[in-house]
């Protein structure tokens, strides 16, 4: 796969390009060395979000002042291609065109493997890991609320003490970080596995923290679902609200 993205990047004009199966969420990407993770990971995210609102479009154009946003919708994967205003637009579209049929006989092939080897698990089928990127933008929309109110230490502690305490439930959760600030993100070269449970345990670890700090419990409910509602379905087709609802007799009891 990344031989075909350095493919398509090396047209003149083309900056990034990635690829995103629909049926894991799953990506690979070719960048600039100059886009950091995080960068990345809001591009990527940008794409999710524009296919969920239209997914009947077969290839759609975002043009701004300095770049141009291509999303070519597949099948089984969505194509994402950051160029230039001044690409030749006929050899970029050859180009990609004749790329599209080996980037989906490379998907099937990669799922048929999983299949064989026991990896294509029932429970990831239909996951998108875009879930994990907007449960945890809603723990830092939290922090980020709650900032003036107290410290940052005791966020930063606070957040610490609640994965700590899922992780007992579920030591995936060992891949979350929380640095001084109160920031929360997954551990370089790490990811969380796209299960149930996974998502399970971050509820817990999100109730562990809002029963932690008390009446500040208000404010940082109204700072999450500010986030979560924008995504709603996204959680909602996995399970988020309903774990949620019942993990908070759990953590009290504790």
């Amino acid at each position: 796969m990344r031989t075909v993205l350095r493919d398509i990047r090396a047209v003149s004009g083309v900056t990034g390009v990635a690829v995103m199966v629909k049926r894991d969420g799953r990506a690979e990407h070719f960048f600039p060395a100059a886009f950091t993770e995080r960068h990345t990971s809001e591009l990527l995210k940008m794409v999710t979000a524009a296919y969920q609102r239209l997914r009947g479009f077969s290839r759609l154009q975002l043009r701004f002042d300095r770049v141009t946003v291509h999303l070519i919708n597949q099948p089984e994967f969505l194509l994402f291609v950051t160029t230039l205003p001044d690409i030749d637009e006929t050899l970029f579209q050859t180009v990609v065109s004749s790329k599209l049929p080996t980037v989906a006989r490379m998907i099937a092939t990669q799922d048929t493997a999983e299949r064989g080897s026991g990896r294509g698990a029932a429970g990831a089928h239909g996951f998108n890991p875009a879930v994990f990127d907007v449960l945890l933008d809603g723990c830092n929309s939290v922090t980020r609320r709650l900032a003036s109110k107290t410290g940052l230490s005791r966020l930063s502690t606070g957040w610490r003490a609640a994965r700590d305490a899922a992780i007992t439930r579920n030591p995936a959760l060992a891949s979350i970080e929380v640095d001084a600030a109160g920031h929360l993100s997954v551990r370089k070269g790490r990811s969380l596995p796209p299960t149930a449970a996974t998502i399970q345990a971050i509820a817990h670890m999100i109730e562990s923290f809002m029963d932690g700090v008390a009446t500040l419990r208000p404010d940082g409910e109204d700072a999450m679902y500010n986030v979560f509602e924008r995504h709603h379905d996204l959680l909602e087709s996995h399970g988020y609200f309903h774990y949620a609802k019942t993990v908070t007799g759990t953590v009290r009891s504790h």
